[in-house]
């Protein structure tokens, strides 16, 4: 007679019942796995239909707002716009390549911002950033032969376009 019973010494019973209750767990998981993937896939389905209806929506009220007519006026006027902006850009461009050929040109002379004054024969006319040294040491003499030709001269007062005597 066969025993039916499971017997805690026959390990080769217990191996089919352990087998089957895995199975039946994973299939119980694939299948909670399932539905949950069928309710995310059909929520997606929902929103891109909404997305869908609401894309058309907007096309709809898009195409009642604006006709093609009004569509190429506004395109025209934006190409002038955008022509005339090139235009400007470039006569701006010319106009400071001009102002730095001036800019850049050598001077004869310093000036005031007035009228210009040249350095005549043992003169010298103060520049912007000159200091007495620099001008003793310009022209060729010592900075106290430069103060006592010019005793009236302030070192921390002079103007651009100032005469100062050298000699």
């Amino acid at each position: 007679m066969e025993n039916d019973n499971i017997s805690p010494s026959s390990s080769e019973s217990k191996l089919p019942l352990i087998v089957g209750i895995l199975g039946f767990a994973l299939g119980t998981a694939g299948l909670v796995l399932g539905i949950k993937a069928k309710g995310a896939a059909q929520a997606a389905s929902d929103e891109a239909a909404a997305a869908t209806v609401s894309a058309r929506e907007l096309g709809n009220a898009l195409a009642g707002k604006a006709n093609t007519a009004d569509v190429q006026a506004v395109r025209a006027d934006l190409d002038k716009g955008l022509s005339d902006l090139a235009l400007n850009e470039k006569t701006l461009a010319d106009q400071i390549t001009a102002l730095q050929k001036v800019a850049s040109a050598p001077k004869a002379t310093a000036g005031t911002g007035k009228a210009a004054v040249a350095a005549g024969p043992g003169e010298y006319v103060v520049a912007k950033g000159d200091t007495l040294g620099g001008i003793a040491k310009k022209a060729g003499v010592s900075l106290k032969a430069l103060q006592d030709l010019n005793p009236g001269v302030n070192a921390n007062r002079m103007q651009i376009g100032q005469k100062l005597k050298t000699k």
